[in-house]
């Protein structure tokens, strides 16, 4: 061999020299891998695993002699941003001593100097910063507005000077600045409004910036009190420790606004007052076209009468007033008459609207008793006379454009004062000819409607598992489905349920079902190949057998979302999900849940593979459009999968990001 190199002219020396060079090469492109690793998922926020990239890429650039100063300044950052200052400022200091100009690493020692309540410390280390990096370095921009930060925090009355070539308001076209502005919210755009004088006239000179307000009554007094000196006199009401939305601030946007405010939301906790809304009341042509005001906001019914009799030329489109008693029959009849164009209603938790007058009140406006209403959504979650809504529906066509119906029951004590279903069912069944609710139907939400505890206050009539199925409300044409905790549905009112719409839902969420069994999946699936499933989520269903799922997993090939949590799953089933994630690059798995099922860690391993493989693949190829990853895999409380096949799904997966939860002992 030793000859061999002679001949090719290298010397035994030289030859060990281009070794130990192309081993140094290797060994940093190791460090950069898992350094450009750590960088991602920073960037995705998940800073304790870009905490374990940086610690390896350290660690193999520290077993070859490699001294490298980008990745303790990225260590520092994601240190800090997990809270862990003492070590943030450790691997700072060490960035400093391998590069004397690291700009990043004197930034991160200034903030967290800052932030412990060091500022004098912390503008020692700045302006040794500015001295040690070079002007050309794009960190010495930032080092410059941290000082500048610095000095307003040890002095108030400190002002900056601005170089007009670092102002965009001043470098930028107006119509550019304003264009941009309208991407930012209500909050924001009051925290630019006290940067400069020019900003301020700028941002009041443009109306179409105020016309959709949008505040977090919580967090804005603070934020103005802290950031900005100049709004230090504003008034900020403080009551049992909430802060509010000072009245000249939203006096402001009111008439900033001038009369082109089209959303008005209440947000919870926020108390506007009859002043500060005389601004609003006093636009001569307002347009309008959302109304949502939240649980907790204040808002009495004099006040939000008014507000309807305000926009009563108004193309009102949307109104959401959920959970508040103050609503009654009258204002649901003010509601009817004054929005003609109204598309969305939220009236759920509204106990004191009944649904009959709710019949009433619109099929007034009617020009014939066979007409129906312009609304397209209904919301009318935990509302005591949901079934009165059915069955009234399936007599009257006053609602039957409704595309979107939400009827969930999450608040059992509704119901606790109520009668039972017996006169109803009666009045049912003497509809001569009941016709279909909904028929352009296409989401559906009747979580709890079918829940035991449901039965036993309300729904106490034998016949509660068939409301639903009488009443035909599951149609041909339904895309989502949401029935979750349906302990009380029986088999044969699923089977004649989910029949007619089966062959179009995109969206199927039937969660504890008892009465679902492994036969039905098998007769719904018999008549077509594929099923357009996106999103399936059959939890607690204990009833259906892995050969019903697996079958059921094996149709629908654009499966995005599967939640089989406590089901009889096993290896066949996770086998098919392997196979679609092998034969479909266009589509994929992004979520999977499968705690508590009979899966084992051979299973777990092979869709592992194909997952990376398929990652791989779509990085590789120009051709797929979209960017694929799976985000969650559960598969907690798998008693056959141990801990090497976990470690050896992790290893798999890290490049993807994906979060593996398995909490299992050998």
């Amino acid at each position: 061999m030793r000859n061999v190199h002679m001949q090719e002219g290298l010397s035994g020396p030289a030859y060990t020299a281009e070794n130990a060079a192309r081993t140094d090469r290797r060994s940093e492109t190791e460090v950069n891998k898992w350094y450009k690793f750590g960088v991602e998922n920073a960037r995705e926020k998940l800073y304790r695993i870009a905490l374990d990239h940086y610690n390896r890429a350290i660690s193999l650039a520290r077993n070859e002699g490699l001294k490298i100063a980008k990745l303790y300044e990225a260590r520092s950052y994601t240190l800090y941003r997990l809270g862990r200052h003492q070590l943030a400022m450790a691997d700072a200091k060490e960035a400093i001593e391998i590069d004397g100009g690291s700009a990043a690493g004197f930034a991160r020692m200034t903030t967290i100097l800052a932030v412990t309540g060091k500022a004098k410390e912390a503008l020692v280390v700045i302006n040794r910063g500015l001295e040690k990096v070079d002007t050309d370095d794009p960190g010495y921009a930032h080092l410059r507005t941290l000082r500048m930060s610095i000095m307003h925090q040890l002095d108030p009355s400190y002002v900056p000077e601005v170089d007009p070539r670092t102002d965009p308001f001043r470098r930028l076209p107006k119509e550019l600045v304003i264009l941009i502005l309208l991407w930012l919210d209500t909050r924001s755009l009051v925290l630019l409004r006290g940067v400069a004088m020019h900003w301020l006239a700028l941002i009041d000179s443009a109306p179409a910036l105020w016309s959709r307000p949008c505040y977090v009554p919580m967090n804005i007094s603070n934020c103005l009190m802290q950031q900005l000196p100049a709004y230090s006199k504003l008034s900020c009401e403080l009551r049992r420790g909430r802060s509010r939305v000072p009245d000249r601030a939203l006096r402001h946007v009111f008439e900033k606004s001038r009369g082109g405010l089209t959303l008005l939301h209440f947000p919870d906790g926020s108390v506007p007052s009859a002043a500060t809304l005389d601004v609003l009341f006093a636009h001569r042509r307002p347009r309008m076209s959302s109304l949502v005001v939240e649980g907790s906001a204040f808002l009495d019914t004099a006040l939000l009468d008014r507000i309807l009799n305000l926009y009563l030329s108004s193309q009102l489109t949307e109104i959401r007033v959920p959970y508040r008693t103050s609503i009654s029959n009258d204002i649901m009849s003010a509601i009817a008459c004054s929005t003609p164009s109204l598309r969305i209603l939220d009236i759920s938790g509204c106990v004191n609207v009944q649904i009959k007058y709710l019949f009433k009140t619109w099929g007034a406006t009617l020009f014939d008793a066979l007409g129906s209403t312009l609304l397209e959504e209904l919301y009318l979650n935990d509302h005591p006379e949901i079934p009165e809504l059915l069955v009234y529906s399936s007599k009257y066509s006053h609602f039957r454009n409704l595309k979107v119906l939400h009827i969930a029951i999450r608040d059992q004590a509704v119901f606790s004062m109520y009668s039972g279903l017996g006169p109803l069912f009666r009045y049912f069944q003497r509809i001569p000819d009941a016709q279909v609710p909904f028929p352009n139907l296409i989401e559906l939400n009747i979580d709890g409607l079918w829940d035991m505890t449901m039965a036993s206050r309300r729904f106490e009539s034998t016949q509660t598992s068939l409301l639903v199925l009488q009443c035909r409300l599951l149609c041909n044409g339904l895309h989502r489905l949401s029935a979750l905790d349906s302990l009380s549905a029986h088999q044969d009112a699923l089977n004649s349920a989910l029949a007619p719409c089966f062959q179009t839902l995109r969206k199927l969420h039937l969660t504890r079902a008892m009465g679902l069994r492994a036969q039905t999946l098998l007769t719904l699936t018999s008549t077509r190949q594929t099923l357009p499933l996106v999103s399936l989520d059959l939890s607690g269903c204990a009833g259906v057998d892995a050969h019903g799922l697996a079958v059921l997993v094996s149709c629908c090939r654009d499966l995005v979302y599967v939640n089989l949590t406590r089901t009889a799953a096993d290896n066949s089933v996770l086998a098919r999900l392997t196979d679609i994630i092998n034969m479909n690059d266009n589509a994929g798995l992004e979520v999977l849940a499968l705690d508590t099922t009979n899966i084992s860690g051979v299973a777990v391993r092979d869709f592992a593979s194909a997952c990376a493989k398929r990652y791989c693949r779509i990085r590789s190829s120009a051709q797929v459009r979209h960017p694929w990853r799976l985000q969650l895999l559960d598969i907690d409380n798998c008693t056959k999968v141990g801990s090497d096949a976990v470690a050896v799904a992790r290893d798999l997966l890290s490049f993807m990001r994906t979060q593996i939860l398995a909490s299992i002992a050998d």
